[in-house]
């Protein structure tokens, strides 16, 4: 009997505990996946949106606790679009809604200034004129979901609107959005002259310093406003911010009960086997040895939840991004990474569990240990 052999054959004698510690393991594995996969999709569909108009910088209120519920004035998209280094500005607007199907969406609102609008791919249709205010164009996914081509009619908060066009979007969000002209969103919501929002281009964004230099020029000229550079834009953002927190919060739970599962399973592994290990330590198995072999037993335990748990998470996101209502905004962004170091995290707990075990069955004597029962 080697230290491999021994653990291995403890599993095998008690099959159905260590299956139900391992299934305890992958769960706590596959809601870490699920979860930080799902916040890290959704900064990344944020950051993806704001790169498809070209946008360099965004300018919301300060303090505004979610950037959708912010309401400023539209007249000042004219005395930024002034400052040194600002290019052009374009004012937006947004809102969730309930479509009459029962499908969430998010309606989007834009300034014609700038030139924005024609960052929009077009796959069907077409943009709607300058003073359209009752057409508007759908994201691909949403389109495709509410079986809606060009030319046919949408209810929104109950007005009609013409489809004008159809755009294939790169962001999960922007492909599961109703755009429209700011004065047809500001009119449906009854927030004449009210933004939420600008979107900045400036000269030379592809020098750090420079924006870094814009950024704070336009900081001290409206102190009401926050100045945030695009790639940085998730991490200001209170929803992603709430989920990021929710996901990690979560994770760590699921993780300490796994932590607690191995414990708890190991614990009760060595008090049956006092006398074997006593045995063991009788005929010259050092305290190391003994300790490797209980150490080992969790770190399979751990490795057989750590495959079931990669494979359910990854089964379960898939299934979850076909959800009627929840699919089209989840962008689940899981790369090799973030599965290796998952699988890391859940090997370190399997190992970190059978250290007090092990520990514990070195401290009593062999002859201690031979009495034991």
């Amino acid at each position: 009997m080697n230290a491999l052999t021994y653990p291995l054959r403890n599993l095998r004698n008690h099959r159905l505990r260590s299956a139900l510690t391992a299934a305890g393991i992958g769960a706590a594995l596959a809601s870490l996946l699920a979860l930080v996969g799902f916040s890290r999709g959704v900064d990344r569909a944020v950051v993806l949106s704001l790169q498809d108009r070209g946008t360099d910088i965004v300018a919301v209120k300060k303090g505004s606790v979610e950037i959708l519920t912010a309401v400023l004035d539209e007249r000042m998209a004219d005395k930024i679009r002034v400052v040194p280094g600002v290019v052009n500005v374009m004012s937006s607007m947004g809102d969730m809604v309930d479509l009459e199907t029962g499908e969430m969406a998010y309606m989007a609102g834009w300034s014609q200034e700038g030139g924005f609008w024609r960052t929009l791919p077009i796959t069907a249709g077409k943009l709607p004129e300058a003073d359209d205010t009752g057409s508007v164009v759908l994201g691909q996914t949403l389109a495709d979901v509410l079986g809606k081509r060009p030319g046919d009619r949408i209810e929104l908060t109950g007005q009609q609107f013409r489809v004008a066009g159809i755009s294939k979007q790169a962001s999960v969000i922007d492909d599961r959005s109703i755009m429209m002209p700011l004065l047809a969103l500001q009119r449906l919501l009854a927030r004449e002259g009210k933004v939420s929002g600008f979107h900045l281009r400036i000269d030379h964004p592809e020098d750090p310093a420079r924006l870094e230099d814009v950024r704070k020029r336009l900081a001290e000229l409206f102190p009401d406003l926050t100045f945030i550079e695009s790639a940085e834009m998730a991490q200001h953002a209170a929803i992603t911010n709430l989920l990021r927190a929710m996901a990690w919060a979560s994770s760590t739970i699921a993780l300490v009960m796994a932590f607690v599962i191995i414990l708890n399973t190991l614990l009760m592994a060595v008090t049956e086997r006092t006398r074997e290990i006593g045995l063991l330590s009788a005929i010259g198995w050092k305290p190391s040895r003994v300790i490797a072999t209980i150490v080992l037993e969790g770190l399979l335990i751990a490795a057989a939840g750590a495959v079931l748990g990669v494979a359910v998470g990854l089964l379960g996101l898939k299934l979850m991004t076909r959800h009627p209502q929840l699919g089209g905004f989840l962008q689940p962004d899981v790369t090799f990474v973030l599965v290796q170091q998952a699988v890391l995290l859940v090997l370190a707990v399997g190992a970190l569990g059978g250290l007090y075990p092990a520990w514990r069955a070195t401290r009593m004597r062999p002859m201690e240990l031979l009495r034991g029962e």
